[in-house]
């Protein structure tokens, strides 16, 4: 039996072919249907000055459709994906830089970001363009900090939860 995941569910192969637009007899209600927290809706996030920073959790690293900075022809780059808390309002962000991802993809090998879980909070603070010794180009210039969330405690019990 095959099995597609996606970022919100699993669905077996019979789950895929019944649910099939065309051969739907019903269509569900869906007003009563709780929404997601993470919305599908992702915004390319391109720091213009140092210090610019997020908080997020590190959702996954994949190929993604951006739009060229210098060009604005669409081409496929690796990108992270980050998920930040707005004032109670979750945004994807992705980035394409390849030292962030570089560092990012790293990061997950050593097993010191646990991507797509709220294990590993981090601040990614962009710090500017700095010259590369090796050519005449200029690489973004990241701040890759693990944050430590305060446990809360129990009102009742006192213990953290």
């Amino acid at each position: 039996m095959t099995t597609q995941t996606t970022a919100l569910n699993t669905f077996t192969a019979d789950e895929m072919a019944t649910a099939q637009l065309s051969t739907q007899q019903h269509f569900p209600d869906l007003t009563t249907a709780a929404k997601h927290i993470v919305p599908l809706s992702i915004e390319y996030w391109s720091p213009t000055e140092a210090g610019e920073e997020k908080l997020v959790y590190i959702h996954s690293i994949g190929f993604q459709e951006v739009p060229d900075l210098e060009t604005g022809d669409i081409k496929t780059l690796e990108c992270v994906m980050l998920l930040e808390n707005s004032n109670g309002t979750i945004k994807r962000y992705i980035n394409a830089s390849r030292v962030l991802v570089g560092n990012i993809r790293d990061a997950v090998n050593r097993g010191e970001i646990i991507p797509a879980t709220t294990l590993t909070p981090l601040s990614i603070t962009y710090l500017g363009t700095r010259k590369n010794r090796s050519n005449a180009f200029s690489s973004s210039c990241w701040q890759i900090i693990p944050l430590v969330v305060a446990k809360e405690r129990d009102s009742d019990t006192g213990e953290q939860s």
